[in-house]
Formats: C-alpha cells, structure tokens, sequence
C-alpha cells in the first residue's frame, strides 16, 4: 500500500483534500470533481494513512480541517503549484490544461475575443471556456467556477481571497439621437428620455452618483442593461444614455457624443481572480499577459493609474 502510495505522489489526493477543504464536505467535492462520494472518502483515507494523521473534524455532513489539516493544506497547494509548473515546462508554447473565463458582455465580443484568437495561436493545447456573465462575478471566481472573471470595478470591497487586476478604464459620454437640437449634454437629457443602467449594477450606480453630483433630475426614464440595445435604441431616437465611450458601428451616423469635460467620470475594467490560485496559476497568468497586450489596441481605452 505505501509503495503505490509513494508511486502516485499523492497529487489526486492532495486534489480531492483541497477541494473539501474549499467546499466544506465530501458530498459537495463529488459534485465539483465529477467523483463519487465514495471515492472521495476513499481520497481523503489514503492520504490520512500517508500523512499518518486524521486531517478532517467530521461532524455530520460538514467536514472542517483540524490542526493537523491546517498544517497540511499550504504544503498540498505547493505540491501542486510545483507539479502544474513541471507540466507546463520552461516554454510558453508548452502550455497544456484548461481555463475558465468569465466576462462582461461589453467585452466579451472585443478585446476577450481577439485576446482568445491570440492565446490559442500561442497556446493551441489550452482549453478555453468563455462564458459571458452580467452582474458581479466575485462570489463565482471565490467558488471557482471561474479562473479568471473580466468585470467592472466592483462597488463592495473585495474578499481577501480575491485580486483585483486593472485592465484599462474608458471615459463615459452621453449619446443623443443625431437628429437632436441640443448644444449640451445637459439640454440633450432635458429634451430627451434618460435611458439608464439598472442601480444593481456598478455603472448605473456610477451614472446615479454623477447625475447627482451635477444636480440633474431625472423625468422620463428607461432601464436598459445592455450597451448595444443603448446604442440601437438612441439611434432610432427613443432618447439618451450614457454609456463608457465605444465603437458605434453602424449606429455611427445616427448617434451624437457628448463629452463632460471637466467633469468626465470613468468606467474600469479588469479581472478578478484568486490570490492564490490552487494550482499555480500559470494557465491564467499567460492569458493575462495576452489580455494585457491587447489593451493596447482597445478603443477609447486608458491605462489605469
């Protein structure tokens, strides 16, 4: 037993006891790892026999480390840092695994689009799973559903376990029909309907605070959550909205910008993800250099800081 033991190294086991030790019982790491309960319990067992040790207080369903697991816990996410950087090697073009990416809509079509053609040319072993998500993003990173998560500022202070990675930051600007007879963006949203962000979300907070701050009233009002259904709505002349400064497309010529000048506020953009990532992270890392580089060629976009 403890030759097959010293044979494996132990690093599906150090796999399964980092999972329950994220998760809190041995049902739910099943569920994450595609595993059987019983082969968890079968896991967590060979490792007890190897370390010598019981690792786990077991109370009913939940299984909470002791100090013996405490001890444990750092030293099984080294093992596996060093075995993810043995796996990937010493080359770039060596990268093997998978990733998991989520993303705002308002990039999910741009930048993270053009970052992934170029991460698979450099990286064409690498599985990438990019799913477009609104909302906040923080909890699904925390739980690792998601490596990586590209996402605006978030308004609540992040958890410890969570990095914050600024990407860029655009300058918001109001968007008026073309049609309009408005000098300013001030005489553009008293003549027009205001169609808004919803205050769930970190830029219609942004746009409240300001509009606030520069004693606008709000009259008429529409909730809009998407930046291409704004667009497409006030170039057919339903109102204004105040978006981050973007590409139009074809709405180009049936849509006015207007600046806020001295007053301009920004939206910043950038990825969440864990402090320390359980297995090294050099997946993650690499595409984050890939998304950094194609800041660069993002319109509108400014560095932060």
């Amino acid at each position: 037993m403890l030759s097959h033991i010293r044979e494996s190294l132990m690093l599906r086991e150090f796999q399964t006891f980092l999972a329950v030790c994220r998760w809190g019982t041995f049902t739910a790491a099943a569920q994450r790892l595609g595993m059987t309960q019983s082969a968890v319990s079968d896991h967590i067992q060979r490792l007890e026999e190897f370390t010598g040790v019981q690792l786990f207080h077991r109370t009913g369903r939940s299984a909470t480390l002791n100090a013996a697991g405490e001890a444990l816990r750092p030293l099984a996410e080294e093992a596996l840092q060093i075995t993810d950087r043995m796996r990937t090697g010493h080359g770039a073009d060596q990268l093997r695994g998978s990733l998991r990416v989520g993303t705002i809509t308002s990039v999910h079509n741009s930048l993270m689009a053009r970052a992934l053609v170029a991460f698979r040319r450099a990286h064409p072993a690498v599985t990438i799973r990019l799913i477009r998500r609104e909302g906040p993003m923080t909890g699904d990173v925390e739980r690792e559903e998601f490596d990586l998560a590209a996402s605006v500022l978030p308004n609540l202070p992040l958890l410890r376990t969570i990095r914050w990675i600024p990407l860029f930051r655009k300058p918001f600007v109001l968007i008026a029909p073309a049609t309009t007879r408005a000098g300013t963006w001030r005489e553009a949203m008293a003549m027009h309907t205001f169609m808004g962000y919803d205050l769930s979300w970190s830029a219609g907070v942004q746009i409240d605070d300001f509009l606030s701050r520069m004693g606008v009233p709000l009259r008429d009002t529409l909730w809009v959550d998407y930046l291409d259904t704004m667009i497409t709505l006030v170039a057919s002349g339903v109102g204004v909205a105040i978006i981050p400064r973007t590409p139009l497309g074809e709405s180009a010529g049936l849509v006015r910008e207007f600046e806020f000048g001295a007053d301009t506020f920004y939206r910043e953009v950038g990825l969440l993800r864990r402090a320390r990532p359980p297995n090294g992270g050099a997946i993650a890392d690499a595409f984050i250099d890939t998304l950094i580089d194609e800041v660069k060629r993002e319109p509108f976009a400014e560095p932060v800081g």
